[in-house]
């Protein structure tokens, strides 16, 4: 099996895990899941936040720092792995120590700005698409979008600033353009063309009673 299909593979089997604990936020993804991905066995090393100077990057448009959020490596190979966990609020009694909490706790935050959420997403593609480009021993990368918000299946109205950056099921082609270009989104986060057309196909599960959805897009 191709090191691209591995990875996905086991990362498919962690989340559509039965019975899953919720996980907070997206460093709490990012551990529980490298875990996961180390404990098969399958690969010679898992690290997290591992970094790449974006000046080895051509065309690398952000000027920050770019730390990856999983690389797993097997012989040779390496594969980066991007992930993106977008929350709407949900509360709930937590058990800690082997007690019940008396009151609710705000367990996942509402985090909103789905078009920013939509452009990070896309940026991450980006991104392993210049890893990928530049290292020769990168062959292939995986983005990973978890969410509760459903309104990021939506594909969104075509008038739309950010309708050339929805994420809804189906092939999206290279333009990841906002339509107003002179819009604060636009002049803060700017567009940029993939160099290739991706598919997403999205899936779901329920974490503790809370229904999350994921895709995952090859590059």
């Amino acid at each position: 099996m191709k090191l691209i299909e591995q990875v996905k593979t086991d990362i498919q089997q962690y989340l559509n895990r039965k019975d899953g604990e919720l996980l907070f936020n997206e460093r709490d993804l990012q551990m529980h899941l490298a875990m996961h991905l180390k404990g098969t066995s399958h690969y010679d090393d898992v690290d997290v936040e591992y970094y790449v100077p974006y000046e080895q990057l051509d065309n690398y448009i952000w000027k920050n720092e770019l730390k990856l959020d999983i690389l797993v490596r097997k012989d040779d190979e390496f594969l980066p792995v991007e992930l993106k966990y977008k929350t709407k609020r949900h509360s709930k009694k937590l058990m800690r120590f082997n007690e019940v909490m008396p009151d609710e706790v705000e367990v996942l935050k509402n985090q909103g700005a789905q078009d920013l959420g939509m452009y990070d997403f896309w940026k991450d593609v980006r991104r392993v698409e210049l890893v990928r480009r530049r290292f020769t021993a990168v062959k292939n990368g995986l983005a990973v979008f978890v969410t509760n918000d459903a309104s990021y299946l939506n594909a969104g109205r075509p008038t739309s600033n950010n309708y050339r950056l929805n994420m809804a099921e189906g092939l999206h082609d290279r333009n990841r353009h906002w339509q107003q270009p002179n819009s604060t989104c636009a002049r803060t986060h700017p567009s940029f063309d993939l160099d290739n057309e991706y598919t997403i196909n999205w899936c779901s599960n329920i974490y503790e009673g809370v229904k999350f959805h994921y895709c995952i897009v090859e590059i």
